[in-house]
């Protein structure tokens, strides 16, 4: 059990918050890894200043069962909501996360409403070490970031929400024709995303079937890319042996992302380099081995 300390009101909180250094880093660590994966995202973070902590420690909660854990927080707004647990896994293999802390709604089949996606992930001890003041405050502040992940059509109308609706409860009381239009709103957005995937798998399918592999690549896979195109041994190739180029086209999206995050994958992103990574780790064909750079070979330590 937490107990709090009668002095830490009088003057250590007044002096405490995590640094811009602590927030910054943790934003890099984040940004990193997914535009190394070309994932399609926005990020935001924040530290939460003294008068904030104190306003959520009048909360009888804290420094008696429970200590603040989003003294830091993070949040990803990406562009696709299939993304959304692939994004929690990915970031899993650089943080340690509190899996008992987190807030992760399950949606309801016959329902519509707002799906929190929060974790709790440990600060990074070679981080947490460099904030001096953090010792002082490590009763009533714990030792984590707080990262929510939403797509990025429902990032506006949250924050519409947390302000007009969240903040101001009792402006809705009695009024739920208005609260249930409200969460309307949220259903058309949720059901706009799913449609926005959908007009892409049909897109990249048309382009499958007309042999456009270049667009077949980019609208398949849905990832920041530059904009190289393919090069002509590579299209010459799938021209001439379009099972090869099914192959490819088969590869679930989420399986190639997560295969490139367990790799380490930091080569530049473009539609020429997603071939020699799929053929290197799914495909294993011959004739695409023979036009693959030795970088390849020299970055994933292959044979």
């Amino acid at each position: 059990m937490l107990v709090k300390s009668s002095g830490f009101w009088g003057d250590k909180m007044n002096n405490f918050s995590f640094s811009d250094t602590l927030r910054i880093d943790i934003e890099e660590l984040i940004s990193s890894k997914l535009n190394n994966l070309g994932i399609m995202f926005r990020l935001f973070a924040r530290n939460k200043d003294t008068l904030s902590l104190n306003k959520k420690l009048e909360n009888p909660k804290y420094g008696i069962t429970h200590k603040i854990q989003d003294a830091l927080g993070v949040r990803i707004a990406l562009y696709f909501n299939d993304d959304i647990e692939l994004v929690h896994s990915i970031l899993n293999e650089i943080f340690i996360e509190r899996e008992k802390d987190h807030s992760i709604d399950i949606m309801k089949a016959a329902e519509f409403s707002a799906v929190r996606y929060n974790i709790i992930y440990e600060l990074p001890d070679v981080l947490l070490n460099r904030e001096r003041n953090f010792s002082s405050a490590s009763n009533l502040i714990d030792s984590t970031f707080e990262l929510q992940i939403r797509s990025i059509l429902s990032e506006g109308w949250h924050e519409v929400e947390h302000d007009l609706r969240y903040k101001a409860k009792l402006d809705w009381v009695g009024n739920d024709v208005e609260s249930r239009k409200l969460n309307g709103i949220y259903a058309t957005l949720e059901t706009s995303e799913w449609t926005m995937i959908k007009i892409f798998d049909e897109l990249a399918y048309k382009h499958y079937k007309n042999h456009n592999w270049n667009s077949m690549l980019r609208q398949k896979f849905r990832l920041r890319l530059t904009a190289q195109e393919l090069h002509s041994d590579i299209i010459n190739y799938f021209d001439a042996n379009i099972n090869i180029a099914k192959e490819i086209y088969r590869i679930p999206r989420k399986t190639l992302i997560n295969k490139m995050s367990e790799k380490g994958y930091t080569l530049p992103l473009n539609v020429n380099n997603l071939v020699y990574f799929s053929n290197l780790f799914f495909i294993k064909n011959e004739g695409l081995n023979g036009l693959t750079p030795g970088v390849f070979s020299e970055e994933f330590m292959l044979d």
